[in-house]
C-alpha cells in the first residue's frame, strides 16, 4: 500500500511538471480584477463555456455598475443580462441574493481581508457558491495557494488513475496540492483546465498526440482498442 501511494505521488508530480511545461498560462489577465464582477464571472462559469461567460459578463457590466445596483434590480433584468451564460433562471436569483448578503456583510473587501479558512467558510455558505467556487474566487483575487478541482480536472485525474470513485472534491484537492508547490498551484489549475479543453476532452480525446499518453491507463486502453479494431 505504501509503495502504491509513493508511485502515485511520483506519477502525479510528473503529470503536474509536464502540464506546467507544455501548457502556457497567462496569469497577468487576472490582476486588478473588480471583486464583485469577478465573483459573478466565477458563478457564471459554472457549466458553460468561456465564450458564453465573456459575452454574459460584458452584458452584465453594461447594465450594472455596483453590488447595490444588482441587489436592487429585479431578477428578470439580471437574467436577461446573463442569459448567454445559460442556466440564467437559477443563476439570476442567486446573484441577486448574494449581492444583498454582501451588502449586509459590508462588501467583498471585508471578506477578502479575512484568513483563507474564514473567507472560504463565509463564501461557501452562500447559495450558488460552494467550496469549489469559493476556492477559485480566492485563488484569482488573492492568489491563495489552493488547487480548485473542476469537471475537467476530475476527468483528467480519473483517466490518469490518480482519482478513484471514492474521491470527492476535497480528497482530490488534497492530492493535487500535495504534489504541487504553492506558488505553482494557480498556474497548474489553469493549465490542467486548458489541457482538458484541448487535449483530454470529454469526447474524442486526443490520446494519440497527448504528452501524458505514456503514463496514462486510459490512453493505453484507447490505443489498444484502435490497434485491435484496425
Amino acid at each position: 500500500m505504501a509503495s502504491e501511494l509513493r508511485d502515485m505521488s511520483k506519477r502525479l508530480t510528473t503529470i503536474i511538471e509536464r502540464v506546467l511545461e507544455q501548457i502556457p498560462v497567462d496569469l497577468e489577465r487576472f490582476r486588478n480584477r473588480d471583486p464583485f464582477k469577478t465573483l459573478v464571472a466565477v458563478i457564471l462559469s459554472q457549466r458553460t463555456s468561456r465564450e458564453n461567460v465573456r459575452a454574459a459578463l460584458r452584458e452584465f457590466e453594461k447594465r450594472f455598475n455596483s453590488i447595490s445596483d444588482v441587489a436592487s434590480a429585479d431578477i428578470k433584468s439580471i437574467g436577461k443580462a446573463i442569459k448567454r451564460a445559460g442556466l440564467w433562471r437559477q443563476k439570476a436569483p442567486r446573484i441577486k441574493m448574494i449581492a444583498k448578503q454582501l451588502l449586509k456583510m459590508g462588501g467583498l473587501e471585508k471578506i477578502l481581508s479575512l484568513p483563507y479558512e474564514e473567507a472560504r467558510k463565509i463564501l461557501s455558505s452562500m447559495k450558488g457558491i460552494g467550496p469549489k467556487t469559493a476556492d477559485v474566487y480566492l485563488m484569482i483575487m488573492r492568489r491563495d495557494p489552493v488547487f480548485p478541482i473542476d469537471t475537467h480536472i476530475f476527468r483528467i485525474m480519473r483517466r490518469l488513475g490518480i482519482a478513484d470513485e471514492k474521491d470527492d472534491y476535497e480528497a482530490l484537492r488534497r492530492k493535487l496540492e500535495s504534489a504541487t508547490p504553492p506558488k505553482y498551484r494557480m498556474q497548474a489549475h489553469l493549465a490542467l483546465i486548458e489541457f482538458g479543453r484541448t487535449i483530454c476532452k470529454a469526447r474524442s480525446p486526443r490520446c494519440q498526440s497527448c504528452f501524458l499518453a505514456d503514463i496514462c491507463p486510459y490512453a493505453r486502453r484507447i490505443r489498444g482498442f484502435m490497434k485491435f479494431s484496425m
